[in-house]
């Protein structure tokens, strides 16, 4: 057991930003998932899973603003790609915003859902590739460590304590 515990404890002090991101996007894949295969008249869990959704969606975007994106903004060959990303995030939290007037059993929610799906998606695999692919050249491993960290205290921060336990948990 010692050694699980020594090996569990430096991994994890070894996370660097990439990681964090892509556990986060996996996620976030999940939480779709079960979305789609919970079916219309399940509207408790709906309500549920969209909320823990929405909330994972909010904090992973303001922390890739707040730590990811501007380091990689000093870097002429990331910039471009930062700067679509911070679109992409705008587009997707005014997408959000539309679902806080529509009630889970109106048949426009799910049309809506399978968009925000698709275009979370599509940056999602586009950061995955080529976002992640620039910022390892362009960052050093010590600044993606430290990110880590930032990011995930700003997870920590960030979650709103009355919801309770996570639904994936």
């Amino acid at each position: 057991m010692p050694t699980h515990e020594t090996t569990s404890h430096t991994s994890s002090a070894e996370r660097n930003i990439f990681d964090l991101l892509k556990q986060d996007h996996e996620k976030v894949r999940y939480l779709f998932d079960r979305i789609e295969k919970s079916g219309r008249k399940a509207t408790a869990s709906l309500e549920k899973l969209f909320a823990e959704l929405e909330e994972d969606l909010e904090i992973h975007m303001d922390g890739e603003e707040r730590f990811f994106y501007p380091a990689l903004e000093q870097h002429e060959e990331a910039r471009d790609q930062v700067l679509e990303s911070y679109e992409e995030h705008m587009v997707a939290k005014t997408m959000l915003g539309t679902f806080k007037s529509l009630a889970v059993d109106d048949e426009r929610w799910s049309a809506k859902l399978k968009v925000l799906a698709t275009m979370v998606e599509h940056h999602l695999k586009e950061e995955e590739t080529e976002v992640f692919k620039v910022a390892r050249k362009v960052l050093e491993r010590n600044q993606t460590l430290e990110m880590a960290v930032q990011f995930m205290r700003h997870k920590r921060e960030g979650r709103r304590p009355s919801r309770g336990a996570s639904v994936a948990e």
